[in-house]
Formats: C-alpha cells, structure tokens, sequence
C-alpha cells in the first residue's frame, strides 16, 4: 500500500496514561484528568499541525493478573490499567482534526466479524473515510476469561480463526459495491439490488449471510493493520494487511523482519510495496543528547524497581514474582514460549540481548522502553529517521511510542523534528487526499 516512499507518521495514544506516566508531572497539564476528550482533541490538531498520517488506540479487554496469582500489582500502580473503550472519542477526534486517520482495534478471537465490519464501517462514513482496523488475536488469560472462555484458544488456533475472521469481514465491506447507490428520487430506486451480494459464508467459527448493510465504505474499504510477530502473526500480514505496526529494538533486527515480511509477501503473490511498515519508535527532544538522557532519567527514578517485573507478568503470562532476579533471560525461553502469548517480542529480546542478560536486568529495561529510543536534538533525531527510513527500504514510516509527559512529547515532536523532516523532504507538509488510504499511498 505504501507506494511512495515519503516517511508516514503516527502516534501510539493507547497507553498515555498507565505504565507509570500518571506520575509524570508535566502529563495532562491544563486538563481534568486523562481521559478528558478535550486532550484527545488537541493531540488530533497537534498531530494535524504535523501532517502526521494516523493516530492509534491499541486495546485489550483485561486486568493482568499474572504477577503475584491475582490483579492487585497491576491495580496498584497502573500497569495497562484502567482501559477505556477509545472508540467513542475518534468522532470527536476526527471533526477537530480534518487530515488525520484513525487506527482502532478489536480483536478477531472474541469479537464477531459481521459486527466488526458494520462498526467499522460505519465508523468510516462518520470521519470522511479516516478509520482503520488494527486485527488483533487476543492473547490475555483474564481477558478470555472476561469473555466467559476458561481456557485460552491455543496460539496457532487463534490464527486459524482470525483467518476466516479476516476473510468474512473483508467479504462483508466488498458485498456492497462502491456505485451500488442509485438514489434516483423519480423513478424510486434508491440502490441497485445486483449490485449488493450475499457472502453466504460458512466456516469453521463463522456462518454469515449477508450483505453488510451499510453503504459502501468512502475508502473502499477500511485500512486494514495487524501487528503480530511470530511466524503465524506474520503470515497473517502478508496475507491480508496493508499496514504492520513494529516494534524492534535495533536497525538490524528491523531489517531482518522487512527481510521476512517481503519473503512471505512473494508466497502470497503480494508485492513488498503492498504491506508497508509503521516502526515503534520512542523519541525525546531536547538541545542535546545529554539533556533528552537526563530528562528520561528523571522520569526512570518514578518507575517502581518491580514494574518491569509486573509488565514482563502480564505480557508473556508467567508470574515472574517466582523467578530469581538472577536467572538468566534464556532460561525462561521455554517457559514462555509454551504460554501462547507474544512469543515474537521475547525470542527478539533473546536474540539481541546480551546472552548473560538477567531476568531482573531485562525487567528495568522492559519497565523503561521496550521500542527503540531515540534522544537528542531534532537534528539527531531526524538523522536517525531517515537512516532507519533509508535501510528498511524506504516502505511505510514511524508510530511513535508513549513518551515521558502527554501530550508535551507529541507537541514536541511536531513543533521540533517534523519541521526538519519536512526540510529535507522526508515527510508531507500538506495532506494528499481526503481519506487515510489516500495518504498512506
């Protein structure tokens, strides 16, 4: 979908207020509390003030309670909890900012796609053809349990089932074609019935009649994304998405995965400017690199010694409260691997960590950023940019991960470093199109 090679941007909102950064003492200044739609507005023209292509809401439907057998560590400091349902601010959102696109999620595990495709849908009419779907496969044992399963669909199977998932509702958004509506006042034909299909689908997990009846999407369809990255979370890229959200901890291992990705988009018969990539990335701004280093120490000393602990609990589904500090990360490789959970992030994290790492080292590194930093001036961090931009082939662009105080390092960011961006040609000083699809080509 990426056909031009200018550098997409995005922003990750999902977690802006956990993870700590409520102790932030710039974070929400000037607004009641964190989920004021009010600062969801501003961030919208901020991120429109910086052409930037999309913002993002990632979600889980869980309270962790891995760490320590029940939910009172993630309770207790805030780790990926509360989570609201961030669906009811984008409309908000989108009549504030009129460039930006907006990427939610909802999972193919629980959620149905003849449901997912009207929302979704619909959700495109209401912002002018600015929505995305990011296709997740729920990977939380509370969160299955919440959704009244006792036990988690094992890994390979949820992949299995948002397959069809994908297929159903991407028939759905096709079952009504794009000059369907006649609407012709006179002779009282409002749409063409040949022109609106029955998908008659009957699957493994899904039976859908159709049609979907809403009117034909303003971007065709939405843009569909997914983020997943073991092997079956790859492959389900390369066979359906238009975008991949990534998070990889240095340049070469981003180059590897752009490597795998367009090897999997050959056998699909896609072609690598089909799938474009969004890089996680974290950026802090300041007049030096020394100074952006000091300020994201002061923001370390506000992270409990346990909290990286905790987060490695809820993400990889082993209590790490009954592990040694001292244990080697290897180790555990194993373990988790057997919980079904984002095994991708923590064979990387093997991979490209210091084979004596520690389970107690990884947890601090874990606890501070898990995506890859960038710090300094916006010179450095532009360099930086366009070096990563420039090996991973030029094929999508950047989403930034939460930063330190919200939403100063959004404000930071476009006022500071997409001006410089702009200057040398990497990124858009104007939106292209009316829709997001539009914008992402």
């Amino acid at each position: 979908m990426a056909e031009s090679e200018i550098m997409h941007l995005a922003a990750d909102l999902s977690h802006i207020h956990t993870d700590y950064l409520w102790r932030a003492k710039g974070s929400w200044l000037g607004y009641p509390y964190y989920a004021a739609p009010e600062m969801y507005e501003d961030c919208a023209r901020i991120a429109e003030r910086g052409v930037m292509d999309m913002l993002f809401f990632g979600d889980s439907a869980n309270t962790s309670e891995n760490h320590g057998g029940n939910h009172h560590a993630a309770v207790r400091y805030g780790m990926r909890w509360p989570k609201q349902d961030m669906m009811p601010l984008v409309p908000l959102m989108a009549r504030a900012a009129k460039g930006v696109g907006f990427g939610l999620t909802m999972s193919t595990t629980y959620q149905h796609p003849f449901h997912v495709a009207r929302l979704f849908n619909s959700l495109d009419h209401i912002t002018g053809g600015r929505i995305a779907w990011n296709a997740v496969t729920s990977a939380y044992k509370n969160e299955a349990a919440n959704w009244g399963f006792e036990e988690m669909i094992e890994h390979d199977e949820r992949y299995v089932k948002a397959r069809e998932h994908m297929e159903v509702t991407r028939a759905l958004w096709d079952s009504v074609e794009k000059d369907a509506i006649v609407f012709d006042r006179e002779s009282g034909i409002f749409a063409d019935p040949e022109k609106v299909h029955l998908i008659e689908h009957k699957g493994k997990y899904f039976n859908v009649r159709g049609p979907l009846p809403v009117l034909p999407s303003p971007q065709g369809r939405p843009v569909m994304i997914q983020a997943g990255q073991s092997p079956a979370g790859m492959d389900l890229a390369a066979t359906f998405a238009e975008y991949q959200f990534v998070g990889r901890s240095s340049a070469e291992s981003m180059k590897k995965h752009r490597q795998t990705l367009d090897t999997l988009l050959r056998e699909h018969n896609r072609g690598p400017r089909e799938l474009g990539v969004f890089w996680s990335i974290r950026i802090q701004v300041a007049d030096s690199e020394e100074h952006a280093i000091e300020m994201e120490n002061r923001y370390i000393e506000n992270i409990p010694p346990e909290a990286g602990l905790i987060e490695m609990s809820h993400m990889y589904g082993l209590d790490f409260s009954t592990f040694s500090k001292d244990m080697p990360l290897s180790e555990l490789a194993d373990a988790v691997k057997a919980q079904n959970v984002h095994w991708g992030s923590f064979a990387e994290a093997i991979d490209t960590s210091d084979p004596k790492m520690t389970i107690g080292e990884f947890g601090r590194k874990n606890a501070i950023g898990k995506t890859l930093a960038l710090r300094g001036t916006p010179k450095q961090i532009a360099d930086k940019m366009e070096e990563l931009h420039d090996i991973t082939g030029r094929n999508g662009g950047f989403i930034l991960g939460k930063g330190l105080e919200i939403p100063g390092y959004l404000r930071d960011f476009v006022d500071h470093v997409v001006p410089e961006l702009q200057r040398r040609g990497l990124t858009k000083t104007k939106y292209t199109g009316a829709t997001l699809r539009e914008n992402l080509n």
